[in-house]
């Protein structure tokens, strides 16, 4: 039997150029929203999962089939330069606010059937935003707690408000840090259709109470979600070496 921790049977979910009618025009502005966030994927999250522990996962990323060449050429030269990041272009379709959720997961199945070097039954999908970080063992942590808790949120992390440089230590049992475990025979993907604050009611999950921070979610003033002061927690210091050592900036 394969070794779970080993495989590369998880997937993080995320997506980029979402257009909703609350975002601002995602091209225009110097510099635009598409071009800012992409900056926040790089500098942020992709540093956190090249500095992952266990390397045997994939960074799924739904992006607009339409996407202004710029910005697709910058998205496909990110995809060359790291491995474990496949795009996936499509958007016409159900990813987290509204739509066909069956095609969402579809695409997500096939893309994952084709990229996958293991034989399991098995998947984990995991959800990330495009300007999240998780802590450099997450992937091998998440493998680990799914075999009992097949559905699960990790509860602590951090906020962190990049141009403020300001940070809260948060512990949010009903945040959005949710993986799943299920089958390619009944596959569920991330569950992306239950709200992240209903997810452990709904499905009977678990909400994982972690001692260190295993997430850290930045706030700026581009992003139309959430700020700091809106995110529960408590403020708190933290330096660079710590966020280069654990979540992998700056490398």
């Amino acid at each position: 039997m394969e070794r779970l921790r080993i495989m590369d049977n998880h997937l993080f979910i995320t997506h980029c150029n979402l257009t909703l009618n609350s975002y601002p025009d995602l091209y225009s502005g110097e510099p635009s929203w598409m071009e800012y966030r992409l900056n926040l994927f790089e500098e942020y999250t992709l540093k956190s999962f090249i500095s992952q522990t266990d390397q045997d996962f994939y960074l799924f990323m739904f992006c607009h089939t339409h996407t202004p060449k710029p910005y697709k050429e910058k998205l496909l030269n990110l995809e060359k330069k790291y491995k474990f990041l496949t795009l996936i272009w499509d958007q016409t379709h159900f990813t987290g606010h509204g739509g066909n959720v069956p095609s969402f997961y579809n695409s997500i199945k096939e893309t994952y059937l084709k990229v996958r070097k293991n034989t399991s039954n098995e998947v984990i999908c995991t959800r990330v935003g495009t300007d999240d970080m998780v802590e450099i063992r997450y992937n091998e942590i998440i493998k680990s707690l799914v075999i009992q808790n097949p559905v699960l949120s990790i509860a602590k992390g951090i906020y962190w408000d990049v141009e403020t440089n300001k940070f809260l230590d948060s512990t949010f049992p009903n945040g959005p840090f949710i993986s799943v475990k299920s089958t390619l025979t009944d596959f569920k993907g991330d569950l992306r259709e239950i709200s992240h604050s209903q997810i452990l009611e709904k499905t009977k999950g678990t909400a994982i109470m972690n001692d260190i921070p295993l997430w850290i979610q930045t706030c700026s003033g581009t992003n139309v979600w959430n700020s700091l002061e809106k995110m529960p927690g408590r403020p708190v210091e933290i330096d660079r070496e710590y966020l280069k050592q654990y979540f992998g900036y700056g490398k």
